[in-house]
C-alpha cells in the first residue's frame, strides 16, 4: 500500500487586489508562516493575512474561513490542512494535504484549481467542495455550477452540479454519477473514525497538538499509567501512558516523556478485521502469533505508528495483515503477515514527504512478524544499506545498538534499552531466583522499562527518546508471560 499526500490546492480567486486572509476560526485552528518552524495557534476575530507559503491546519471540531478580496470564500473542515503555494494577479496556489476544503469561487474570478494526491479540479464561479482521506483517494461534489476534474492517469471529465466523482488514489476517476448528499456544513471531519485515527497519527507531533489530544483522550482511556522513572542516562523521566479505542475495531496506545522541558512521545494505532471484545487482551494476547490450527477471530489488519521529539520524527506504516496458518503438524499456529510494512524517519525538511510520513528508507513485503522473514525487502537508493550493531555494556546486558547507512549517505540508529526504574540497566543475572526477595518474572516486569533512542543524519543532531512502561503493555494483553 502507498501512500501518497503531495497535494497541491489551486486556487485564483478575485481579479482586483490579491489579498488572502483568515477572517474567522472555530476552535484550534494554527498557522505557520513561510520560513517558520513553529506552528501559532489563532484567536477568533483576527483578520490574519494570508501569503505564499503559508500553512493552516485545523484540529477536531475546528474550522476556518478564508476570504478573498472579490468575495471568494474557502472554508476548511476540521483535520484539514493547506499550503498557500503562490499568490499572483492571474491566480492563487493552495496546496491541501488532507480533510476537506468547500469553495464558492465568484464568476469571472481568477482560474481556480484544486489538487489533491489523485485528482485536479479546474473551476470558475462555482461552489463545490474536495475531499482527500488518510489514503490518498480523492472525492468532489459540485453544489453548484461546474468543475473539471481530472486523476493522475489523464483522464478527465465534467461534473456538473448535483453530480459527484470519486478518483482513487493511483487509479481512475469514477464517471460523474447524482450526488446523494446534501451540501455540507463542513463542521464535522472527513471519513470514517479510522481514517481520521490514522491521519493524526501522522500528522500531529507539535507538543501542543500531542498534549491537547491527550487531554481529550485520557478522559475515556481505557488502561492509564503515570509514573516517574530514570532513564537510561540518567534523567528523571515523567512518564504518561494510555490507551483508547478511536472505532470499535480500533485501539491506540499513546506514551509521553516529559524531561525537564524536553518532550518526546509515541504512538501506535492497531486497526483489526472486527470489532474488539470489551476485554482487550482477547485480542492482543494472540496478535502476532496464534497456536492451534483454527485462525483467530481478531486478526490485526493495519498498523500505524510515529515517535517523536515534536521536530524529528519516525514512522512506521503497515497495510494489509492477516493471520496466515504455518501448514506446521506438529507446531501448528498463524502468524502475522503484512502485505507491506513500511519504514520512514523525517526531520522538519522531510515532514511532508509521502504525505506527512516523511523519507521513506525501507519496505517488506508479505512480512511474517512472528518469524522476522519476508518475501523481499526494498530500500532507499536501491542498495541494503551498510549496517553497524553491537552491545555497548556487554552480551548479557539488554542494551542494543543498530545503524543503517544508505547509499545516498542518509543514515539512521536505533539504540534499546530494558531498564529498572531507578535506570539500572537489565541483565540475564536479573532474571535468577531470588530476585528482590522471590519475586517472579511477573513481578519483576512490573518494575521495568524500555527505552529507545534514534538518531540520525535527517535529525539536525537532534535525538528521540522514548521510555515506556513493560507494566501497561502487560495489562493490555501486549507483553505476556506464561
Amino acid at each position: 500500500m502507498r501512500y501518497l499526500f503531495s497535494l497541491i490546492l489551486l486556487a485564483a480567486l478575485c481579479p482586483g487586489l490579491r489579498a488572502a486572509y483568515i477572517d474567522s476560526v472555530r476552535g484550534n485552528v494554527d498557522l505557520k508562516k513561510a520560513g517558520a518552524a513553529d506552528w501559532s495557534r489563532l484567536a477568533d476575530g483576527e483578520k490574519t493575512r494570508l501569503a505564499a507559503g503559508d500553512e493552516l491546519r485545523t484540529a477536531r471540531a475546528s474550522t476556518a474561513d478564508i476570504y478573498m478580496d472579490d468575495g471568494s470564500r474557502v472554508k476548511l473542515a476540521p483535520l484539514s490542512a493547506f499550503k498557500m503555494t503562490a499568490e499572483n494577479k492571474d491566480s492563487v496556489s493552495l496546496g491541501l494535504y488532507f480533510g476537506r476544503v468547500r469553495s464558492w469561487v465568484k464568476k469571472f474570478s481568477k482560474k481556480f484549481e484544486v489538487r489533491t494526491p489523485s485528482a485536479v479540479c479546474a473551476v470558475r464561479g462555482t461552489d463545490f467542495m474536495v475531499s482527500a482521506d488518510a489514503d490518498g483517494n480523492s472525492r468532489v461534489e459540485v453544489y453548484e455550477g461546474s468543475v473539471l476534474a481530472g486523476d493522475s492517469r489523464g483522464n478527465s471529465a465534467l461534473v456538473r452540479e448535483g453530480q459527484f466523482s470519486d478518483i482513487p488514489n493511483g487509479g481512475s476517476m469514477r464517471e460523474p454519477g447524482d450526488n446523494p448528499n446534501e451540501p455540507s456544513d463542513m463542521n464535522s471531519a472527513v471519513g470514517d473514525p479510522r481514517q481520521i485515527a490514522r491521519a493524526e497519527i501522522y500528522s500531529e507531533i507539535s507538543r501542543e497538538d500531542v498534549m491537547s489530544r491527550a487531554q481529550e483522550e485520557m478522559q475515556s482511556a481505557e488502561y492509564q499509567m503515570r509514573k516517574t522513572a530514570i532513564d537510561a542516562f540518567g534523567n528523571r523521566v515523567r512518564m504518561e501512558e494510555y490507551t483508547i479505542r478511536p472505532a470499535d475495531n480500533q485501539f491506540k496506545y499513546v506514551v509521553l516523556n516529559t524531561r525537564g522541558d524536553r518532550f518526546d512521545f509515541g504512538k501506535i494505532l492497531f486497526t483489526f478485521n472486527a470489532a474488539l471484545p470489551a476485554d482487550l487482551s482477547q485480542a492482543t494476547a494472540n496478535m502476532i502469533t496464534s497456536p492451534g490450527a483454527s485462525a483467530p477471530a481478531w486478526q490485526l489488519t493495519e498498523m500505524n505508528s510515529v515517535m517523536s521529539n515534536t521536530l524529528d520524527k519516525v514512522t512506521e506504516d503497515a497495510a494489509g495483515g492477516s493471520m496466515v496458518y504455518n501448514g506446521s503438524l506438529t507446531s501448528p499456529a498463524y502468524n502475522l503477515v503484512f502485505n507491506n510494512y513500511s519504514f520512514y524517519a523525517a526531520g522538519p525538511a522531510q515532514a511532508d514527504e509521502n504525505g506527512g510520513l516523511g523519507r521513506w528508507l525501507w519496505t517488506r513485503n508479505n512480512y511474517n512478524v512472528a518469524t522476522n522473514q519476508h518475501a523481499s525487502i526494498t530500500y532507499l537508493g536501491g542498495s541494503a544499506p551498510a549496517t553497524e550493531s553491537s552491545s555497548p555494556s556487554g552480551t548479557d546486558v539488554f542494551h542494543t545498538f543498530a545503524k543503517n547507512t544508505y547509499s545516498d549517505s542518509t543514515w539512521i540508529a536505533a539504540e534499546d534499552f530494558v531498564l529498572f526504574d531507578d535506570g539500572d540497566i537489565l541483565s540475564a543475572g536479573d532474571f535468577s531466583s531470588g530476585l528482590g526477595g522471590g519475586e517472579t518474572v511477573d513481578q519483576v516486569t512490573d518494575r521495568l522499562n524500555f527505552e529507545r533512542v534514534y538518531t540520525s543524519s535527517l535529525f539536525g543532531g537532534r535525538k528521540i527518546d522514548v521510555m515506556y512502561s513493560a507494566k501497561l503493555l502487560k495489562d493490555a494483553g501486549l507483553l505476556r508471560f506464561e
